[in-house]
Protein backbone atom coordinates (compact mmCIF):
# COMPACT_ATOMS: atom_id res chain seq x y z
CA UNK A 1 0.00 0.00 0.00
CA UNK A 2 3.06 1.99 0.62
CA UNK A 3 3.95 1.94 -2.72
CA UNK A 4 1.22 3.04 -4.33
CA UNK A 5 1.43 6.84 -2.48
CA UNK A 6 5.59 6.51 -3.69
CA UNK A 7 4.14 6.32 -7.27
CA UNK A 8 1.45 8.65 -6.95
CA UNK A 9 4.06 11.21 -5.43
CA UNK A 10 6.40 10.58 -8.50
CA UNK A 11 3.50 11.32 -10.42
CA UNK A 12 2.26 14.25 -8.50
CA UNK A 13 6.21 15.76 -8.72
CA UNK A 14 6.09 15.95 -12.27
CA UNK A 15 2.84 17.42 -12.73
CA UNK A 16 3.50 20.47 -9.80
CA UNK A 17 5.60 22.64 -12.18
CA UNK A 18 7.94 24.84 -10.92
CA UNK A 19 8.77 25.59 -7.52
CA UNK A 20 10.08 29.08 -6.72
CA UNK A 21 12.43 29.16 -3.17
CA UNK A 22 13.52 33.25 -2.35
CA UNK A 23 16.69 33.94 -1.12
CA UNK A 24 17.35 34.17 2.44
CA UNK A 25 18.39 37.13 4.43
CA UNK A 26 22.24 37.85 4.85
CA UNK A 27 23.13 41.36 6.49
CA UNK A 28 26.07 43.30 5.84
CA UNK A 29 28.70 41.97 8.31
CA UNK A 30 28.93 45.25 10.31
CA UNK A 31 27.89 46.60 13.60
CA UNK A 32 26.29 50.29 14.69
CA UNK A 33 29.53 52.63 15.03
CA UNK A 34 30.70 54.10 17.78
CA UNK A 35 30.42 56.94 16.35
CA UNK A 36 26.51 57.36 15.33
CA UNK A 37 24.98 60.22 12.98
CA UNK A 38 21.23 58.70 13.06
CA UNK A 39 21.60 58.44 9.36
CA UNK A 40 20.90 55.59 6.72
CA UNK A 41 22.77 56.28 3.37
CA UNK A 42 21.30 59.59 2.71
CA UNK A 43 22.92 60.92 5.53
CA UNK A 44 19.44 62.23 6.95
CA UNK A 45 17.65 61.17 10.41
CA UNK A 46 14.33 61.93 8.69
CA UNK A 47 11.43 63.88 9.52
CA UNK A 48 11.95 64.72 13.22
CA UNK A 49 8.45 65.18 13.78
CA UNK A 50 7.69 61.43 12.74
CA UNK A 51 10.69 59.61 14.40
CA UNK A 52 11.56 57.88 17.29
CA UNK A 53 9.07 54.82 17.06
CA UNK A 54 9.40 50.71 16.09
CA UNK A 55 10.41 51.17 12.37
CA UNK A 56 10.91 54.56 11.50
CA UNK A 57 14.01 57.18 11.71
CA UNK A 58 15.83 57.59 15.23
CA UNK A 59 15.39 60.97 16.48
CA UNK A 60 19.30 62.16 16.15
CA UNK A 61 20.11 58.59 17.86
CA UNK A 62 17.66 58.26 20.25
CA UNK A 63 14.14 56.36 19.92
CA UNK A 64 11.21 56.72 22.05
CA UNK A 65 10.38 52.75 21.66
CA UNK A 66 13.32 50.21 20.23
CA UNK A 67 16.93 50.53 19.93
CA UNK A 68 18.53 52.93 17.13
CA UNK A 69 20.32 50.24 14.94
CA UNK A 70 21.60 51.56 11.58
CA UNK A 71 19.56 55.19 12.06
CA UNK A 72 16.27 53.15 12.52
CA UNK A 73 14.18 52.49 15.76
CA UNK A 74 14.52 48.19 16.29
CA UNK A 75 13.10 45.74 18.75
CA UNK A 76 15.88 44.35 18.60
CA UNK A 77 19.89 45.84 19.36
CA UNK A 78 19.51 47.56 22.87
CA UNK A 79 20.47 46.44 26.45
CA UNK A 80 19.57 42.52 27.49
CA UNK A 81 18.16 42.28 23.47
CA UNK A 82 18.83 40.03 21.01
CA UNK A 83 21.69 41.22 18.01
CA UNK A 84 19.36 42.78 15.23
CA UNK A 85 20.97 41.21 11.39
CA UNK A 86 24.40 41.53 11.09
CA UNK A 87 25.50 41.24 15.11
CA UNK A 88 24.25 45.10 15.58
CA UNK A 89 23.71 46.78 18.65
CA UNK A 90 23.07 50.39 19.60
CA UNK A 91 26.21 52.54 20.14
CA UNK A 92 26.48 51.54 24.09
CA UNK A 93 26.07 48.02 23.54
CA UNK A 94 27.99 45.27 21.78
CA UNK A 95 27.02 41.90 20.77
CA UNK A 96 27.86 39.16 22.52
CA UNK A 97 27.27 35.19 23.20
CA UNK A 98 26.52 32.30 20.40
CA UNK A 99 24.11 32.08 18.27
CA UNK A 100 21.93 35.28 17.14
CA UNK A 101 23.79 36.91 20.36
CA UNK A 102 22.66 39.64 23.25
CA UNK A 103 23.39 43.12 23.36
CA UNK A 104 25.57 44.02 26.58
CA UNK A 105 27.01 47.23 27.53
CA UNK A 106 29.87 48.08 26.59
CA UNK A 107 32.86 50.72 26.85
CA UNK A 108 33.55 50.80 31.03
CA UNK A 109 36.91 49.07 32.59
CA UNK A 110 36.27 44.87 32.45
CA UNK A 111 33.64 45.49 29.63
CA UNK A 112 33.52 44.66 26.28
CA UNK A 113 34.86 47.24 24.10
CA UNK A 114 32.70 49.10 21.70
CA UNK A 115 32.34 49.02 17.75
CA UNK A 116 35.59 50.18 16.36
CA UNK A 117 37.67 49.27 19.76
CA UNK A 118 35.93 52.31 21.54
CA UNK A 119 36.31 52.42 25.46
CA UNK A 120 34.70 55.05 27.42
CA UNK A 121 36.96 58.20 29.02
CA UNK A 122 39.92 57.51 27.60
CA UNK A 123 40.36 53.85 28.27
CA UNK A 124 41.94 51.94 25.88
CA UNK A 125 41.35 48.32 24.08
CA UNK A 126 43.50 45.54 24.77
CA UNK A 127 42.07 42.19 23.17
CA UNK A 128 38.62 43.34 23.28
CA UNK A 129 37.99 44.36 27.03
CA UNK A 130 38.67 48.20 27.84
CA UNK A 131 41.18 49.21 30.68
CA UNK A 132 40.84 52.46 32.34
CA UNK A 133 42.53 55.63 31.78
CA UNK A 134 45.92 54.99 34.19
CA UNK A 135 45.60 51.58 34.52
CA UNK A 136 48.48 49.46 33.59
CA UNK A 137 47.80 48.02 29.88
CA UNK A 138 47.82 44.60 30.47
CA UNK A 139 49.79 42.03 27.94
CA UNK A 140 51.55 45.02 25.94
CA UNK A 141 52.77 47.19 28.89
CA UNK A 142 52.78 50.94 29.88
CA UNK A 143 50.01 53.34 31.38
CA UNK A 144 46.87 53.93 29.59
CA UNK A 145 45.98 57.49 28.61
CA UNK A 146 43.76 58.95 26.26
CA UNK A 147 43.48 55.56 24.71
CA UNK A 148 47.41 54.97 23.94
CA UNK A 149 49.60 52.70 26.05
CA UNK A 150 52.22 55.17 26.31
CA UNK A 151 54.41 54.67 23.55
CA UNK A 152 52.20 52.54 21.29
CA UNK A 153 48.79 52.01 20.32
CA UNK A 154 47.26 55.48 19.57
CA UNK A 155 47.18 56.96 16.57
CA UNK A 156 49.66 57.39 14.41
CA UNK A 157 52.03 55.47 17.02
CA UNK A 158 53.55 52.08 16.62
CA UNK A 159 51.55 48.87 16.73
CA UNK A 160 52.12 47.05 20.38
CA UNK A 161 53.34 43.84 20.59
CA UNK A 162 52.95 41.16 20.71
CA UNK A 163 49.98 40.73 18.52
CA UNK A 164 49.88 43.96 16.20
CA UNK A 165 47.59 45.38 18.92
CA UNK A 166 46.09 49.40 18.47
CA UNK A 167 44.42 50.49 21.28
CA UNK A 168 42.50 53.40 20.62
CA UNK A 169 39.11 53.79 19.08
CA UNK A 170 38.98 54.17 15.11
CA UNK A 171 42.68 52.97 14.39
CA UNK A 172 43.79 49.46 13.34
CA UNK A 173 46.52 47.93 12.69
CA UNK A 174 48.40 48.63 9.06
CA UNK A 175 51.79 47.19 8.40
CA UNK A 176 53.71 48.36 12.14
CA UNK A 177 51.84 51.77 12.43
CA UNK A 178 47.90 52.21 13.93
CA UNK A 179 46.15 53.67 11.16
CA UNK A 180 42.61 55.68 10.94
CA UNK A 181 39.74 52.57 10.20
CA UNK A 182 35.56 52.83 10.25
CA UNK A 183 35.78 56.07 8.05
CA UNK A 184 34.52 56.21 4.27
CA UNK A 185 37.12 54.64 1.90
CA UNK A 186 39.19 53.43 5.09
CA UNK A 187 39.96 50.04 6.43
CA UNK A 188 37.21 48.54 8.46
CA UNK A 189 38.06 48.34 12.67
CA UNK A 190 38.00 45.42 14.28
CA UNK A 191 35.40 42.69 13.68
CA UNK A 192 34.22 44.54 10.58
CA UNK A 193 33.22 47.58 11.97
CA UNK A 194 32.93 51.38 10.87
CA UNK A 195 32.54 54.65 12.58
CA UNK A 196 28.95 55.60 11.26
CA UNK A 197 25.49 54.17 10.69
CA UNK A 198 25.76 55.42 7.00
CA UNK A 199 28.59 53.29 6.30
CA UNK A 200 28.93 49.47 6.08
CA UNK A 201 31.78 47.14 5.86
CA UNK A 202 32.23 45.45 2.73
CA UNK A 203 33.68 42.30 1.32
CA UNK A 204 37.31 43.94 0.90
CA UNK A 205 37.32 44.98 4.31
CA UNK A 206 37.10 48.52 3.56
CA UNK A 207 34.41 50.92 5.02
CA UNK A 208 31.67 52.30 2.07
CA UNK A 209 28.38 54.02 1.91
CA UNK A 210 24.83 51.95 2.47
CA UNK A 211 21.98 52.49 3.08
CA UNK A 212 20.32 53.85 -0.81
CA UNK A 213 19.15 52.41 -3.17
CA UNK A 214 21.33 50.10 -4.86
CA UNK A 215 23.81 50.46 -1.68
CA UNK A 216 24.42 47.69 1.02
CA UNK A 217 22.09 47.67 3.78
CA UNK A 218 23.19 49.24 7.03
CA UNK A 219 23.75 47.37 10.38
CA UNK A 220 20.68 45.52 11.52
CA UNK A 221 19.75 45.63 8.29
CA UNK A 222 18.71 49.30 7.47
CA UNK A 223 18.30 51.39 4.64
CA UNK A 224 17.49 55.00 4.67
CA UNK A 225 14.07 56.87 3.86
CA UNK A 226 11.30 54.11 2.87
CA UNK A 227 13.82 51.57 1.11
CA UNK A 228 13.78 48.26 2.17
CA UNK A 229 16.66 45.94 2.41
CA UNK A 230 16.33 43.14 -0.18
CA UNK A 231 16.66 39.62 1.95
CA UNK A 232 17.77 37.75 -1.01
CA UNK A 233 20.82 40.55 -2.03
CA UNK A 234 21.51 42.68 1.10
CA UNK A 235 21.09 45.35 -0.98
CA UNK A 236 18.49 48.01 -0.53
CA UNK A 237 16.10 48.87 -2.94
CA UNK A 238 13.60 51.82 -3.05
CA UNK A 239 10.08 51.63 -1.76
CA UNK A 240 7.47 50.23 -4.00
CA UNK A 241 10.30 48.70 -6.52
CA UNK A 242 10.50 45.05 -6.93
CA UNK A 243 12.74 42.64 -4.69
CA UNK A 244 14.80 39.66 -5.22
CA UNK A 245 11.54 37.40 -3.39
CA UNK A 246 9.28 38.66 -6.03
CA UNK A 247 7.62 40.99 -3.59
CA UNK A 248 7.61 44.70 -3.28
CA UNK A 249 9.17 47.02 -0.64
CA UNK A 250 6.37 48.68 1.03
CA UNK A 251 6.65 49.77 4.73
CA UNK A 252 10.55 49.55 4.64
CA UNK A 253 10.41 45.75 4.03
CA UNK A 254 9.98 43.28 1.60
CA UNK A 255 7.23 41.15 1.35
CA UNK A 256 8.86 37.73 0.94
CA UNK A 257 6.65 34.36 -0.64
CA UNK A 258 6.83 31.12 -1.13
CA UNK A 259 7.61 29.11 2.29
CA UNK A 260 5.62 27.78 4.59
CA UNK A 261 2.90 30.35 6.03
CA UNK A 262 3.91 33.57 3.55
CA UNK A 263 1.98 34.33 0.49
CA UNK A 264 2.77 32.76 -2.83
CA UNK A 265 5.21 33.71 -5.38
CA UNK A 266 3.99 35.19 -8.70
CA UNK A 267 2.14 32.20 -10.58
CA UNK A 268 0.71 30.69 -7.22
CA UNK A 269 3.36 29.01 -6.55
CA UNK A 270 5.57 27.71 -3.57
CA UNK A 271 8.62 26.22 -2.97
CA UNK A 272 9.83 23.43 -1.54
CA UNK A 273 6.48 21.03 -2.85
CA UNK A 274 4.40 23.20 -0.74
CA UNK A 275 0.72 24.13 -1.95
CA UNK A 276 -0.36 27.21 -2.62
CA UNK A 277 -3.80 27.54 -0.90
CA UNK A 278 -6.07 31.60 -0.65
CA UNK A 279 -2.81 32.95 -1.56
CA UNK A 280 -0.81 31.03 1.25
CA UNK A 281 1.94 28.72 1.31
CA UNK A 282 1.46 25.56 3.22
CA UNK A 283 4.26 22.55 2.81
CA UNK A 284 4.19 19.47 2.29
CA UNK A 285 2.39 17.10 4.35
CA UNK A 286 0.75 19.66 6.53
CA UNK A 287 -3.00 20.13 6.16
CA UNK A 288 -4.75 22.36 3.93
CA UNK A 289 -6.35 25.17 6.01
CA UNK A 290 -10.24 25.03 6.34
CA UNK A 291 -10.46 21.98 3.86
CA UNK A 292 -10.93 18.65 6.10
CA UNK A 293 -9.62 15.22 4.80
CA UNK A 294 -7.29 17.16 2.93
CA UNK A 295 -2.85 18.12 2.69
CA UNK A 296 -0.83 19.22 0.82
CA UNK A 297 1.16 16.45 -1.38
CA UNK A 298 4.75 17.51 -2.91
CA UNK A 299 3.05 20.61 -4.17
CA UNK A 300 -0.63 19.55 -4.63
CA UNK A 301 -3.81 19.18 -2.30
CA UNK A 302 -4.27 15.06 -1.75
CA UNK A 303 -7.07 13.48 0.01
CA UNK A 304 -5.47 12.19 3.13
CA UNK A 305 -6.38 9.18 5.80
CA UNK A 306 -6.92 6.30 3.20
CA UNK A 307 -4.90 2.74 3.37
CA UNK A 308 -2.03 3.71 0.85
CA UNK A 309 -2.34 6.69 1.17
CA UNK A 310 -0.85 10.41 2.81
CA UNK A 311 -1.50 10.66 6.25
CA UNK A 312 -3.74 13.36 7.86
CA UNK A 313 -1.61 15.95 10.00
CA UNK A 314 -4.05 15.72 12.86
CA UNK A 315 -5.74 12.83 14.64
CA UNK A 316 -6.88 10.79 13.55
CA UNK A 317 -3.76 10.54 10.64
CA UNK A 318 -5.84 7.37 9.84
CA UNK A 319 -9.44 6.63 8.96
CA UNK A 320 -9.68 3.18 9.33
CA UNK A 321 -8.84 2.15 13.66
CA UNK A 322 -5.40 0.44 13.72
CA UNK A 323 -3.75 2.01 10.49
CA UNK A 324 0.08 3.16 10.95
CA UNK A 325 1.05 6.18 9.58
CA UNK A 326 4.94 4.90 8.56
CA UNK A 327 6.78 8.77 7.07
CA UNK A 328 3.58 9.93 6.07
CA UNK A 329 1.44 7.05 4.40
CA UNK A 330 -1.10 5.05 6.07
CA UNK A 331 -0.77 1.48 5.98
CA UNK A 332 -3.70 -1.18 7.37
CA UNK A 333 -3.38 -3.22 10.17
CA UNK A 334 -1.90 -6.37 9.21
CA UNK A 335 -0.21 -5.13 6.09
CA UNK A 336 3.56 -4.26 5.85
CA UNK A 337 4.73 -0.71 7.13
CA UNK A 338 7.02 -0.61 4.11
CA UNK A 339 10.16 -2.60 2.41
CA UNK A 340 11.24 -5.16 4.52
CA UNK A 341 12.80 -3.59 7.31
CA UNK A 342 9.42 -2.24 9.57
CA UNK A 343 7.52 -5.90 9.92
CA UNK A 344 3.94 -5.23 9.84
CA UNK A 345 1.13 -2.82 11.04
CA UNK A 346 -0.04 -4.23 14.57
CA UNK A 347 -3.06 -2.75 16.35
CA UNK A 348 -2.75 -2.57 19.77
CA UNK A 349 -5.74 -3.29 22.29
CA UNK A 350 -6.25 0.49 23.69
CA UNK A 351 -2.81 1.35 22.29
CA UNK A 352 -1.38 3.30 19.18
CA UNK A 353 -0.79 0.83 16.43
CA UNK A 354 3.12 0.20 16.03
CA UNK A 355 5.13 -1.39 13.43
CA UNK A 356 8.62 -3.19 14.32
CA UNK A 357 12.43 -2.37 14.35
CA UNK A 358 12.87 -4.83 12.17
CA UNK A 359 11.47 -8.13 10.81
CA UNK A 360 10.41 -10.10 14.47
CA UNK A 361 11.80 -7.09 16.33
CA UNK A 362 10.23 -4.96 18.93
CA UNK A 363 7.40 -2.65 18.33
CA UNK A 364 8.47 0.70 17.62
CA UNK A 365 6.49 3.92 16.63
CA UNK A 366 3.96 4.10 19.36
CA UNK A 367 3.68 6.11 22.40
CA UNK A 368 6.49 4.94 24.95
CA UNK A 369 7.60 2.81 22.24
CA UNK A 370 11.19 2.78 20.41
CA UNK A 371 11.33 5.18 17.41
CA UNK A 372 10.91 3.43 14.09
CA UNK A 373 14.65 3.27 11.99
CA UNK A 374 14.01 6.16 9.48
CA UNK A 375 17.26 4.96 7.60
CA UNK A 376 18.09 0.88 8.09
CA UNK A 377 21.46 1.59 6.38
CA UNK A 378 22.67 3.89 9.17
CA UNK A 379 23.60 6.66 7.71
CA UNK A 380 20.99 9.04 8.73
CA UNK A 381 19.70 9.82 5.73
CA UNK A 382 16.14 9.99 6.89
CA UNK A 383 14.78 10.57 10.19
CA UNK A 384 13.85 7.93 13.01
CA UNK A 385 9.92 8.65 13.37
CA UNK A 386 6.61 7.48 15.24
CA UNK A 387 3.30 6.21 13.88
CA UNK A 388 0.92 7.51 15.96
CA UNK A 389 -0.57 11.27 15.63
CA UNK A 390 0.84 13.92 18.14
CA UNK A 391 4.24 11.96 18.82
CA UNK A 392 7.62 12.93 17.81
CA UNK A 393 11.18 10.86 18.25
CA UNK A 394 12.67 12.25 21.39
CA UNK A 395 14.85 9.31 22.13
CA UNK A 396 11.46 6.94 22.34
CA UNK A 397 8.15 8.40 20.82
CA UNK A 398 6.79 11.10 23.16
CA UNK A 399 3.54 13.69 22.70
CA UNK A 400 4.58 16.58 20.74
CA UNK A 401 2.76 19.98 19.75
CA UNK A 402 1.26 21.05 22.87
CA UNK A 403 2.91 23.52 25.27
CA UNK A 404 5.14 22.51 27.89
CA UNK A 405 5.27 19.17 25.31
CA UNK A 406 7.99 18.72 22.73
CA UNK A 407 8.12 20.20 19.68
CA UNK A 408 7.08 17.93 16.61
CA UNK A 409 8.54 16.83 13.32
CA UNK A 410 9.68 19.92 11.16
CA UNK A 411 9.99 21.41 14.71
CA UNK A 412 6.34 22.72 14.53
CA UNK A 413 4.03 23.59 17.28
CA UNK A 414 0.04 23.84 17.50
CA UNK A 415 -2.17 26.74 17.54
CA UNK A 416 0.29 29.95 16.89
CA UNK A 417 3.20 28.54 19.37
CA UNK A 418 7.00 28.69 19.68
CA UNK A 419 9.23 25.84 19.05
CA UNK A 420 11.80 26.99 22.39
CA UNK A 421 14.94 25.55 20.92
CA UNK A 422 17.00 26.32 24.15
CA UNK A 423 14.28 23.60 26.22
CA UNK A 424 12.89 21.53 22.73
CA UNK A 425 9.73 22.28 23.93
CA UNK A 426 6.82 24.04 22.67
CA UNK A 427 5.92 27.84 24.00
CA UNK A 428 1.78 28.81 23.89
CA UNK A 429 1.16 31.82 22.16
CA UNK A 430 1.54 34.48 24.36
CA UNK A 431 3.56 31.97 26.26
CA UNK A 432 7.13 33.24 27.77
CA UNK A 433 10.13 31.67 26.02
CA UNK A 434 13.43 31.15 27.60
CA UNK A 435 16.62 32.77 28.13
CA UNK A 436 14.87 35.85 28.42
CA UNK A 437 13.72 35.71 24.77
CA UNK A 438 10.47 37.39 25.72
CA UNK A 439 6.57 36.58 25.03
CA UNK A 440 5.95 33.83 21.84
CA UNK A 441 3.62 35.57 19.29
CA UNK A 442 2.36 34.20 16.36
CA UNK A 443 5.37 31.70 15.95
CA UNK A 444 7.97 34.23 17.13
CA UNK A 445 9.98 35.09 20.42
CA UNK A 446 10.58 38.39 21.20
CA UNK A 447 6.87 39.64 20.69
CA UNK A 448 7.36 38.05 17.42
CA UNK A 449 10.68 39.96 16.14
CA UNK A 450 13.06 36.61 16.29
CA UNK A 451 12.74 33.28 15.28
CA UNK A 452 10.48 33.51 12.11
CA UNK A 453 11.68 32.68 8.97
CA UNK A 454 13.84 35.76 7.59
CA UNK A 455 14.42 37.02 10.56
CA UNK A 456 17.45 36.83 13.33
CA UNK A 457 17.73 34.26 15.39
CA UNK A 458 16.48 34.32 19.14
CA UNK A 459 19.12 34.60 21.26
CA UNK A 460 20.07 32.19 24.15
CA UNK A 461 19.93 28.90 22.16
CA UNK A 462 15.97 29.81 21.67
CA UNK A 463 17.16 30.00 18.08
CA UNK A 464 13.90 29.40 15.00
CA UNK A 465 11.10 28.87 16.42
CA UNK A 466 8.70 28.85 13.60
CA UNK A 467 7.89 25.63 11.83
CA UNK A 468 10.24 24.27 9.00
CA UNK A 469 13.19 26.64 9.83
CA UNK A 470 16.56 26.17 11.01
CA UNK A 471 19.14 28.79 11.96
CA UNK A 472 22.18 29.18 9.37
CA UNK A 473 24.31 31.75 7.57
CA UNK A 474 26.97 33.91 8.32
CA UNK A 475 24.42 36.63 10.34
CA UNK A 476 22.33 33.91 12.32
CA UNK A 477 19.04 34.34 10.38
CA UNK A 478 15.82 32.06 10.07
CA UNK A 479 16.16 30.39 6.68
CA UNK A 480 13.58 27.58 5.74
CA UNK A 481 14.16 24.05 5.59
CA UNK A 482 12.84 20.23 5.43
CA UNK A 483 10.69 20.84 1.62
CA UNK A 484 12.24 19.36 -1.76
CA UNK A 485 15.63 20.94 -2.80
CA UNK A 486 15.88 22.53 0.83
CA UNK A 487 18.33 21.36 3.58
CA UNK A 488 16.71 18.90 6.02
CA UNK A 489 15.14 20.47 9.69
CA UNK A 490 17.78 19.78 12.57
CA UNK A 491 15.13 18.11 14.57
CA UNK A 492 15.67 15.30 17.50
CA UNK A 493 14.74 12.16 14.97
CA UNK A 494 17.87 13.85 12.53
CA UNK A 495 17.99 15.86 9.91
CA UNK A 496 13.73 16.00 8.83
CA UNK A 497 12.66 16.29 5.69
CA UNK A 498 8.64 16.42 5.17
CA UNK A 499 7.10 13.91 3.61
CA UNK A 500 7.49 12.45 0.26
CA UNK A 501 11.29 13.76 0.75
CA UNK A 502 14.63 13.07 2.81
CA UNK A 503 17.93 13.93 2.64
CA UNK A 504 19.95 12.79 -0.59
CA UNK A 505 22.34 10.45 -0.60
CA UNK A 506 25.11 12.82 -1.81
CA UNK A 507 24.37 15.55 1.00
CA UNK A 508 21.65 17.31 3.37
CA UNK A 509 19.28 18.69 0.42
CA UNK A 510 15.57 17.29 0.39
CA UNK A 511 14.96 15.23 -2.25
CA UNK A 512 12.21 13.18 -3.53
CA UNK A 513 12.49 9.62 -2.28
CA UNK A 514 11.31 6.02 -3.73
CA UNK A 515 11.82 6.29 -7.39
CA UNK A 516 14.31 4.11 -9.41
CA UNK A 517 17.84 5.20 -8.68
CA UNK A 518 16.77 7.14 -6.03
CA UNK A 519 16.82 7.48 -2.03
CA UNK A 520 14.67 4.62 -0.08
CA UNK A 521 12.25 6.63 1.42
CA UNK A 522 12.22 6.25 5.64
CA UNK A 523 11.66 2.80 7.04
CA UNK A 524 13.59 1.93 3.65
CA UNK A 525 10.22 2.46 1.83
CA UNK A 526 10.65 2.34 -2.42
CA UNK A 527 7.84 2.46 -5.10
CA UNK A 528 6.14 -0.96 -6.44
CA UNK A 529 8.43 -3.58 -7.91
CA UNK A 530 11.46 -1.76 -6.30
CA UNK A 531 13.85 -3.11 -3.31
CA UNK A 532 15.99 -0.51 -0.77
CA UNK A 533 19.20 -1.90 -1.10
CA UNK A 534 20.18 -1.72 2.61
CA UNK A 535 23.96 -1.15 1.33
CA UNK A 536 23.86 2.12 -0.72
CA UNK A 537 20.15 3.52 0.33
CA UNK A 538 19.38 3.54 -3.56
CA UNK A 539 15.95 2.21 -4.73
CA UNK A 540 16.55 -0.63 -7.28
Amino acid sequence: MRSLLVGLVLFLALASGCHRKHGQAQGDGGMDGAVTDGSAGDGSAGDLGGCGTLGTACCGTTCSTGACVGGVCQACGGPGQACCAGNACDATDICTGNGAGVCTHCGGPGEACCAANTCGAGGCCINSICTGSGSVCPGVGGTCANGSCGTCGGGGQACCSPGSVCTASAVSCVGTQCAACGGPGQPCCANSTCTSAGLSCNGQNVCEQCGGPGQACCAGNACGGTGCCDPGSSLCVADATSCSSGGTCAGKACTVCGDPGQACCPGSTCGGGGCCVNNACVASSQAIPAQSGMVCLAGSPAACGANGGPCCQNSPQCATAGSCCVDGACAGTGTSCGGTFLGTCQSNAGQPSSCSTGDGGNPCGGAGQACCIGDPTGNGKAADFCTASGLVCDGTCKPCGTAGASCCPGNTCGDGGCCDRNTDTCVANAGTCSAGQGQCKGGGCQGGTCGKLGQACCAGGVDCTTPFSDCSGPNTTCSVCGGLNQPGCNDKGGDYCAPPYVRSNTGNMCVLCGGAGGPCCAGGVCSAGKACNPGTNVCQ
